[in-house]
């Protein structure tokens, strides 16, 4: 009998403890998307125009990026007097780069694709992230530049893992791990996000992003200067010439 209440009391705790966990992850999302303007605010967002300089390998290049929210991003970097120009879109992808010896759009692979899909969400993959088949686990804490974060994960059969790192004081996302399958092997790339402002209209940006890639054995530093959200964009733009 009295290994009967020890299974039931355990059965009874283990469920209480599953469900303040579920309600833990969805708070911490919660503040995120409060922390970057809040739901109503997010969902009236559908272009993004931003002007950046890139570093690479010791280079400083300057860029632009047009964005229209899960339609299509079309990128323009300046190297050596040359634009090399790259588009994506849900369906499909394709770059020019001139520097290669050739002005013809080339096909950007499946994989390569999969990786920026994430670049056309503009308002961030935790709003209605149920509605869009993620599942979100927070899997514990862990420092980022000797600060608390969260350590939130977002999985979608079929997808590689994302693992948000959600700073405990502010709310918003100080780095994002992915795993992608890349010609039949796991890929992991590193987004490190900091300096956030407030736009004028009340939209909350990261003005310096870094980017680390295992496979690509370099990191890419991007810092804002300009960015204009729900700048009207010719959709024309990310048609292949």
């Amino acid at each position: 009998m009295q290994i009967t209440k020890r299974i039931i009391l355990a059965a009874a705790l283990s469920l209480i403890g599953a469900g303040s966990f579920a309600q833990d992850v969805n708070d911490i999302i919660n503040k995120n998307i409060e922390a970057m303007g809040g739901k109503d605010k997010l969902t009236k967002l559908v272009s993004v125009y931003e002007e950046n300089t890139t570093s690479v390998m010791g280079n400083d290049l300057n860029s632009k990026v047009w964005v229209i929210n899960g339609q299509g991003l079309r990128a323009e970097v300046e190297v050596m007097g040359s634009t090399i120009i790259t588009v994506m879109t849900k369906d499909t992808g394709w770059m020019v780069n001139p520097l290669t010896g050739n002005t013809d759009p080339q096909p950007i692979p499946t994989d390569q694709l999969k990786q920026s899909a994430a670049r056309m969400d503009l308002r961030g993959q935790f709003l209605d992230y149920k509605g869009n088949g993620y599942t979100a686990t927070l899997v514990g804490k862990e420092q980022v530049a000797g600060k608390d974060n969260f350590k939130v994960k977002l999985s979608k059969q079929g997808e590689g893992d994302m693992v948000f790192f959600i700073d405990a004081a502010t709310y918003y996302v100080s780095k994002l791990v992915t795993t992608n399958s890349v010609n039949g092997s796991d890929v992991t790339s590193e987004i490190a996000f900091a300096d956030y402002k407030k736009t004028p209209d009340g939209y909350v940006f990261p003005f310096t992003t870094t980017v680390t890639n295992a496979a690509a054995g370099g990191e890419i530093k991007n810092v804002v200067t300009k960015v204009v959200p729900n700048q009207t964009i010719d959709p024309k733009i990310f048609q292949k010439p």
